[in-house]
């Protein structure tokens, strides 16, 4: 088979982000299958004689899919929270009328998602038959796995990383409910036991001064920095910014605990990448996390302050509790491969040809 697969999400501030990592391991693990030839391609119209094209991601507001098709065409929808919280995510005339021609667009098209909730939410929101629709589900990059003692200290002296933590990983939009974290964390603290505990927010977007950019996106981190600073937690919270894998894998390793709050997830990568280095997960219930996480994460409600405090309290006290949510968890991150991936997008790939 001879595929093009659209690379402008490596080229864009997709790279660093979950659309990025997909397109770069879709890339990846293709290359290296030798019924497979990878062809790179920025406009369709640079392509000839390939059998089908894969854009590995669909933009609900900009025109980015090609209504006119020069041959077989794949889409993959990560998810489409903005359609699902669409107070919390405004858009303009043009955004809407952009959002009329991708679905133009996709009227011709094979659609691939990350999750079975991600495709029931396609299936609602943009009316597209479920036939045309196939989950195929992600995996942790073989990096993230249990580190050895030795590998740890180095990293955990450069960044002088306490002995206990809750770590969370990822962006701060509103659907990540870091303001429900950080109320909660707060409340931890109010414990004698785990008055020595911190907090880590890993992701660039910590970083940024946001405070006078006005952008409805931002408005969850502004709030996140109020908090902060209302609750005097500055010493509390470490902010490392963009990490690379290696240092990531190891603050994951050292982590005490993962915490993921979100109030919808399309799927969950950071789960899978707790899971894979034996970090005991507490989630959210919400979206595809539950999907994901099967049996190795304990779950509350994303809008129960309360519970989530009772729940991080017993896990960050009991350590057999800890040990058992680790061994469940790399059994789950081992039920998801990039090898099984290949195999599931393969599969979609012939049935388009055919």
């Amino acid at each position: 088979m001879k595929i093009g697969i659209n690379i402008l999400p490596l080229e864009t501030a997709h790279k660093s982000r979950g659309i990025g990592y997909y397109t770069k391991n879709l890339i990846d693990i293709l290359e290296k299958d030798n019924e497979v030839e990878i062809i790179k391609f920025r406009n369709q119209d640079e392509l000839k004689n390939v059998d089908l094209v894969h854009y590995p991601w669909f933009d609900l507001f900009f025109h980015t899919l090609p209504i006119k098709k020069n041959f077989p065409t794949v889409v993959t929808i990560h998810d489409v929270i903005p359609l699902i919280f669409s107070d919390y995510y405004p858009v303009g005339i043009k955004g809407k009328f952009n959002h009329f021609l991708q679905k133009i667009a996709l009227s011709n098209c094979a659609v691939m998602t990350d999750s079975h909730v991600s495709k029931l939410d396609i299936i609602k929101h943009l009316k597209i038959d479920s036939s045309k629709i196939t989950a195929v589900y992600l995996s942790a990059d073989w990096q993230f796995k249990v580190l050895p003692d030795r590998d740890l200290i180095y990293i955990k002296r450069k960044y002088q990383l306490p002995d206990q933590y809750i770590l969370y990983v990822g962006d701060a939009n509103w659907t990540k409910n870091l303001p429900f974290l950080i109320d909660g964390f707060r409340k931890l603290l109010e414990y004698k036991e785990l008055e020595n505990l911190k907090l880590i927010l890993v992701g660039g977007v910590f970083l940024k001064n946001v405070e006078n950019i006005d952008h409805p996106e931002l408005e969850s981190l502004k709030l996140v920095n109020k908090l902060i600073k209302e609750y005097s937690l500055e010493q509390k919270i470490i902010k490392p910014g963009n990490l690379e894998d290696k240092e990531l894998i190891a603050f994951y390793n050292l982590a005490t605990v993962y915490v993921q709050p979100s109030l919808y997830e399309g799927f969950g990568m950071p789960i899978l990448q707790s899971f894979a280095c034996g970090t005991p997960v507490i989630s959210s219930n919400r979206g595809s996390l539950k999907e994901v996480g099967g049996d190795a994460a304990v779950y509350f409600d994303p809008t129960n302050v309360s519970q989530f405090v009772k729940i991080a309290r017993e896990l960050l006290y009991d350590k057999s509790l800890q040990s058992k949510l680790s061994r469940l968890g790399l059994k789950q991150a081992a039920r998801f491969s990039w090898i099984k991936f290949a195999e599931e997008i393969k599969k979609v790939y012939l049935k388009v040809i055919k």
